[in-house]
């Protein structure tokens, strides 16, 4: 009988320490609501608002009507994403991901992906090695020199700042996008998405 209680406790016990460390299961839940998790970095809700506010501003300030980048729709390429945060896997894809699928949504603006940093396909370059493949027909393969080039290129920052006072850390985020003209290297717009600062108050001894 006590070696059959000892077997009994030696399955129940990591059972009963399973149950005890897990806490609840997990549960789907709205990513704007009262139950998403806000952290001192960034989080899912200041992304959305992020691209939202930039593309919004982008389109509002005209200078993808004009006439001076040639026909419409403007050819763009992301050029560099650079993060300056203290957040090693900064979410920039959807960020940019966003921007993009308003931007060409809006009908000013398609995107190259045969070069940049973000969203690139290599479809174009690998359908050109085709060419000289016996099982494809050389009829399909496009012509050589019929990849597009972009005239505006678009470059971001995901920018930090951090303080504190006594108990008290502060971390401030904002993005900063610009956009040139690759003929001449001008700027033709830039602008800065709303901070989003986070506070934390350390415990106290005894809290």
């Amino acid at each position: 009988m006590k070696n059959l209680n000892l077997r009994a406790s030696a399955l129940l016990l990591p059972a009963l320490l399973l149950t005890a460390s897990c806490g609840s299961a997990p549960k789907r839940i709205d990513p704007f609501g009262d139950e998403s998790v806000t952290s001192m970095g960034v989080d899912y809700s200041e992304i959305v608002e992020w691209s939202e506010t930039l593309t919004m501003r982008m389109l509002e300030s005209g200078f993808l009507r004009s006439d001076e980048f040639g026909p419409k729709p403007v050819k763009m390429v992301v050029s560099d994403i650079e993060n300056k945060t203290d957040l090693s896997q900064f979410p920039t894809e959807m960020v940019l991901g966003r921007m993009r699928t308003n931007l060409l949504g809006s009908g000013l603006v398609r995107f190259v992906s045969t070069y940049g940093t973000d969203g690139t396909d290599e479809m174009t370059r690998d359908t050109q090695l085709l060419r000289e493949d016996p099982l494809f027909d050389s009829k399909q393969i496009p012509e050589l020199g019929q990849a597009t080039v972009a005239s505006l290129s678009l470059r971001t920052q995901i920018l930090w700042a951090r303080s504190g006072a006594g108990k008290k850390s502060q971390n401030t985020y904002e993005v900063r996008m610009f956009v040139t003209d690759v003929r001449n290297g001008e700027v033709v717009w830039e602008d800065f998405s709303a901070p989003v600062a986070k506070r934390q108050v350390k415990a106290g001894i005894g809290w």
